[in-house]
């Protein structure tokens, strides 16, 4: 019996996602993100620092065709225990993105390169304040039940160097919306 439910639920999100191709080639798009972040202080603590909260991220894009597009985030890494302080993690990025789509099914794959600055405040350790220069990527999968929405999901990593030996780095999967215009 649930094998059957199962079957009958692929087929209607099969037969959703075939009517469901994005509405434009090119054009300006908002997305918002939220999920689970991990923080990885590269060593310079032993790995005390290592740590999990929960991220959001917010931007705007601009698809210039249907493989390509470009997008500046905002992304809230969340407040992570480094050693004995604190940190809040946060970051401003642009990405430019390939996208992959699978035929005229809705589903389409995209990975991402981007740069930009993470802020670093922390609570205790305040002469080590400040920001940093980053370098990201990231992979994920979009659907579109409608044509001008899309739910995704997708997985991104920043990496920074904090001082002469040790290397930084947050990242987090979330599930995303895009809202197409």
């Amino acid at each position: 019996m649930f094998r059957n439910i199962f079957i009958a639920l692929i087929l209607l999100a099969a037969s959703t996602a075939a009517m469901a191709e994005p509405s434009k080639e090119k054009g300006f798009y908002v997305m918002g993100a939220f999920g689970r972040s991990i923080y990885d202080e590269g060593g310079s603590f032993g790995n005390f620092g290592d740590d999990e909260d929960q991220m959001m991220h917010i931007g705007v894009g601009y698809k210039f065709f249907r493989y390509l597009s470009v997008e500046a985030r905002y992304t809230d890494f969340g407040s992570f225990q480094v050693f004995f302080d604190g940190v809040d993690v946060s970051a401003t990025s642009i990405h430019v993105l390939g996208i992959a789509p699978f035929g005229q099914s809705g589903w389409e794959f995209f990975g991402g390169l981007g740069v930009g600055s993470v802020d670093l405040d922390y609570d205790f350790d305040t002469f080590r304040n400040g920001s940093e220069s980053t370098v990201s990527g990231g992979i994920g999968f979009r659907w579109y039940p409608t044509p001008k929405v899309a739910l995704g999901i997708q997985t991104d990593a920043f990496i920074w160097d904090d001082n002469d030996d040790w290397d930084s780095s947050v990242g987090g999967t979330q599930l995303s919306v895009q809202v197409i215009f």
